[in-house]
């Protein structure tokens, strides 16, 4: 089995439909960090202070901004469970940049896929990311520098309509070699349309993480 954690709530049939295209005939199973999560304890997390905001969708529909490190330790138990419960590998659906986590079995995280990939694609490392919240800019672009790119950064939610238009006009402008969508509820229609609208390449954490995913899913 396939243990996938996602930052935020289940169900979530994006992802169960991408993993079902790119992970044919293995068994997977989506859990949530916040699933049983009563909506004051979730308040109460979102009013942790941090310096990497994460953005996630609720059960309801909804969305929040959790910081990254109040949600290390329940993606970490998550994970653990997933392996106690057969998992032979495990993917976290979310970009941020986490610390390694060790479950016992392999984990695939975009936060490291997903530069790997780019810097290989863009070999002048000039590349457009497209944060999904305001707050996360700063230290978005602060990570991809670290990792060597010059960045160009733009805000849309994959959760809030009508944001996609305005930042791929921002790509379109800087003309970056590469744009990534470093939010995994951008999926393949976010990537068809900020190509079609900003005329550049686009790499997609959703489906990039799916094929790896089905690669290593294959092998076990």
């Amino acid at each position: 089995m396939l243990g996938l954690v996602t930052i935020g709530q289940t169900p979530r049939p994006d992802f169960e439909t991408a993993f079902r295209e790119y992970v044919p005939g293995v068994d997977f199973q989506i859990v949530g960090a916040l699933d049983g999560f009563a909506a004051d304890e979730i308040e109460a997390l979102s009013k942790q202070i941090g310096d990497f905001p994460l953005h996630m969708l609720l059960a309801d529909g909804s969305t929040c901004d959790i910081q990254q490190r109040a949600l290390t330790p329940l993606v970490d138990q998550r994970m653990r469970e997933l392996v106690s419960a057969g998992a032979t590998a495990v993917g976290l659906l979310c970009t941020g940049r986490f610390h390694d986590f060790d479950p016992g079995v392999p984990v695939l995280m975009p936060g490291k896929l997903l530069p790997a990939v780019a810097g290989a694609i863009a070999p002048s490392r000039r590349i457009g990311v497209i944060a999904p919240i305001e707050s996360q800019i700063e230290p978005m672009r602060d990570v991809w520098e670290s990792d060597g790119f010059s960045v160009t950064v733009a805000v849309a939610s994959p959760y809030h309509d009508g944001e996609n238009e305005a930042a791929a006009r921002v790509m379109a402008d800087a003309a970056p070699e590469l744009v990534v969508l470093d939010c995994m509820g951008h999926g393949p229609a976010s990537r068809d349309e900020f190509s079609r609208l900003s005329g550049r390449p686009v790499l997609t954490a959703q489906t990039l993480l799916a094929k790896v995913a089905g690669e290593i899913a294959g092998s076990l």
